[in-house]
């Protein structure tokens, strides 16, 4: 019984690490695009906002 316990362990810490680092990825880059503005994936420009981007216009 031990045993099981032992390798749900060993599976689930690096899943949880893992989970950890992805979030603090992505808290880093909403920081990080309100300070240096949005990069359209279209154009590659910086715009001011993701509204400007052409991809993001409504038609």
């Amino acid at each position: 019984m031990q045993k099981k316990w032992l390798w749900a362990m060993l599976l689930l810490l690096p899943l949880g690490i893992g989970g950890l680092v992805y979030a603090n990825v992505h808290t880093n880059t909403d920081t990080q695009s309100n300070e240096a503005g949005y990069v359209c994936p279209l154009t590659g420009e910086e715009l001011p906002c993701p509204k400007c981007c052409p991809l993001k216009s409504e038609k």
